[in-house]
Parts: C-alpha cells; sequence; structure tokens
C-alpha cells in the first residue's frame, strides 16, 4: 500500500520537471553554485561600488572643469574690458589731439594770410616808393636834359659837343635804371 500511496500522491500531484532539475543541480553542483552566485554578487556590488566612486570622481572633475572654465571666462571678460576701456582712452586721446590741431592749423592758416596780406602791402607800398622815386628822378633828369639843352642852344655850342653830352646823359640813365 505504500506503494500505492506513492502512486497515487505522484499521479495526484503533477510532476514538477522543473523543482527535480533544481534539486539534481542543487546535488551535482551544489557549494559550488553558491559560490558562484556569492562571488557574482560581490562583484555586481564592489562594480556598483567601483561606479559610484567613478561617477563621484567625474562628477569633481567635471565641476572643476566648469569651474576653470567659469575663470577663464571671468579673465578674458577682464582682459577684454580692460582693452576696451584702453581702446576708447585712446579714441578720445586722439579725438582730443585731433581737436587741437584743427584750431592750430585753422591759426597758423588765419596768420599766414594774414602775413600774405603784410607782406602784399610791404610790397606794394615799397613798389610804389620805387615808381615815386624814379618818377621823380626821371623828371629831375629831363628837366636837367632840357636845362642843359637850353643852355646849349643859347651857347651856340656845336652839335658834336651837344650830341657827346646826350651821349654821356644816355649812360648815366642806364646806370641809374640797373
Amino acid at each position: 500500500m505504500s506503494n500505492n500511496k506513492n502512486n497515487e500522491k505522484t499521479q495526484q500531484e503533477p510532476i514538477n520537471p522543473l523543482g527535480e532539475l533544481d534539486q539534481l543541480r542543487k546535488i551535482v553542483f551544489g557549494d559550488a553554485q553558491q559560490q558562484l552566485i556569492t562571488q557574482l554578487t560581490t562583484l555586481r556590488s564592489d562594480m556598483e561600488q567601483t561606479l559610484t566612486a567613478q561617477d563621484k570622481k567625474f562628477s569633481v572633475r567635471l565641476d572643476k572643469i566648469q569651474e576653470d572654465i567659469s575663470q577663464q571666462l571671468e579673465d578674458l571678460n577682464k582682459r577684454l574690458h580692460v582693452v576696451d576701456k584702453m581702446h576708447d582712452d585712446n579714441e578720445a586721446s586722439i579725438q582730443k589731439e585731433h581737436a587741437i590741431l584743427a584750431s592750430e592749423h585753422e591759426m597758423f592758416a588765419t596768420a599766414t594770410q594774414q602775413d600774405f596780406k603784410n607782406v602784399e602791402q610791404s610790397l606794394h607800398s615799397e613798389s610804389t616808393s620805387l615808381t615815386s622815386t624814379f618818377n621823380e628822378q626821371l623828371e629831375q633828369l629831363k628837366n636837367h636834359l632840357e636845362d642843359v639843352s637850353k643852355e646849349l642852344s643859347s651857347s651856340k655850342t656845336d652839335r658834336k659837343t651837344l650830341a657827346k653830352l646826350l651821349a654821356t646823359m644816355a649812360t648815366n640813365l642806364e646806370d641809374d635804371q640797373l
């Protein structure tokens, strides 16, 4: 009957092939399987810890890189600001110098025009003076020539003496003109 009971139990309970397979595995592999599972669990735990540590290191490095980039951008911005200020100062200085030079040029042009007017007036007055002096001397020579001519006419000097006298006067006139 016990066989019958076992047979009845076996017939009543469906045979679970996976359960038997698990039992066979435990018998065959036993401790080795448990060691492998433990090693895999340990390996997985170690991997997770290593990944977490690497993630932290990566985050720290990334933060450091971002901080360095921010600092470099700030430094670059400061230098750019200094260069901009220097450029603005140079531009203001150039504009100031341009205004000074324009003013000096205007003063120089005015002074030059005044100098030209003064020189022109001086040349005009000198020319007028020379013309007046030359005309006076010419009149004096004409008068002297008339006087000499009258004197010669009145003294009845011969024509050769008169010709010599006129030639001398002409020479003297040419010398005075030079």
